[in-house]
């Protein structure tokens, strides 16, 4: 934008000077022609489209010493680059006419040159600044992004910090509940069955067992929800996330997309499976990269472990028998990983394509084990 600036002021200026000191019938063509090359600059950027357009225009200007006065506004394009020795060159073109020239002339045109340098400088200094104040502009935005984004994993990283906090707490406390109290209730109704059988008197004895019964009652009632507690302790993403955490013997990648978790069993089995196939990838396989996927879908659970690992062709057929017959053996400890499936009455499969793949889904209505 400065440029054009720049060049309609230069061509104000030359125009105007060339239109007080001329007569010809012609003046529009030199007119036109340096607006046209100079438009020509503009929308081509390349510097040697603008030194060739330049050096022919010079050369009109061997023969018409009038145009002169209209380098100026081509040369404009050629300041501050590499071929600035052009800029000093091809003004000297009206030396082959200095008795043509009046001093006003040329000291018009001296003057021209020094204005296009002038405007050229100040233009490349606001280009810059202009450039600077948006790298820095750009730069500001990216890190208060980053800022943002840092924040945001810092609140979910520190409320998944404070839910595993309150699970551990409530295993805690149900533990503590179990070890406690309940031993405490436990010996109590003992000790009511001891008094049964010493006691005579029928009152005593509807009495104490109107008092085991109610002691029975909340037994049962602390136990469900001590289970409770306990089932709702168990963080099926972060069990599985420590496990991630702990191997180290090779790149892993893990995916958890669980909005209901499942049940105890199913969260005890999927965790075991987990650490089985992690320790199959250390034992067994020459695997440079772990991949470990658990989505959820609308009926299943659905677990995807694979590896980048090479099989041998006796291993393949070895497995494919085993997965034809769902039959394995103690090789890779597929035959407990295949077990806790088949409790679940989920489905598991097994691909040798680009690695080894382990794909296992459990319906989300089979929690129980049967």
């Amino acid at each position: 934008m400065y440029e054009i600036m720049d060049k309609i002021l230069l061509f104000l200026c030359s125009t105007a000077f060339y239109l007080f000191h001329t007569n010809s019938r012609f003046a529009i063509i030199p007119i036109l022609l340096s607006l046209a090359l100079s438009s020509f600059f503009i929308y081509y950027e390349d510097g040697r489209i603008h030194l060739v357009g330049s050096l022919l225009f010079a050369i009109t200007c061997l023969f018409l010493p009038e145009y002169i006065v209209f380098l100026p506004l081509l040369l404009y394009d050629l300041i501050l680059t590499k071929r600035w020795l052009a800029v000093i060159i091809l003004p000297a073109l009206f030396l082959f006419h200095v008795e043509y020239y009046t001093a006003n002339s040329i000291f018009t045109v001296i003057g021209l040159l020094l204005a296009a340098y002038v405007l050229k400088f100040k233009t490349d200094k606001l280009n810059k600044l202009q450039k600077d104040f948006n790298d820095l502009r750009d730069t500001s935005t990216q890190i208060s992004l980053e800022l943002q984004a840092k924040n945001k994993d810092l609140l979910a990283n520190q409320d998944a910090q404070i839910h595993l906090a309150t699970l551990n707490e409530r295993n805690r406390i149900s533990k503590e509940i179990h070890d406690n109290i309940g031993h405490l209730l436990s010996r109590s109704l003992l000790q009511i069955g001891a008094m049964l059988i010493t006691a005579k008197e029928e009152p005593i004895r509807e009495g104490l067992t109107s008092l085991k019964e109610s002691l029975s009652d909340g037994m049962d009632q602390i136990r469900n929800s001590i289970h409770c507690m306990y089932d709702e302790s168990i963080d099926l993403y972060s069990q599985l996330n420590r496990l991630v955490k702990e191997f180290t013997a090779c790149h892993i990648s893990f995916e958890y997309d669980i909005k209901n978790p499942p049940q105890l069993p199913v969260k005890h089995s999927l965790i075991a499976i987990v650490k089985e196939s992690l320790v199959n990838v250390i034992k067994h396989s020459n695997a440079t990269k772990v991949t470990i996927l658990l989505r959820e879908h609308p009926a299943i659970y659905q677990l995807i472990i694979q590896d980048d690992g090479t099989l041998s062709e006796r291993q393949k057929k070895a497995l494919e028998a085993s997965l034809e017959q769902q039959e394995f053996g103690d090789g890779m400890g597929l035959r407990n990983i295949s077990e806790r499936v088949k409790c679940f009455h989920g489905n598991m499969n097994l691909s040798f394509e680009k690695g080894f793949k382990l794909f296992i889904t459990i319906p989300k209505n089979a929690d129980d084990p049967s």
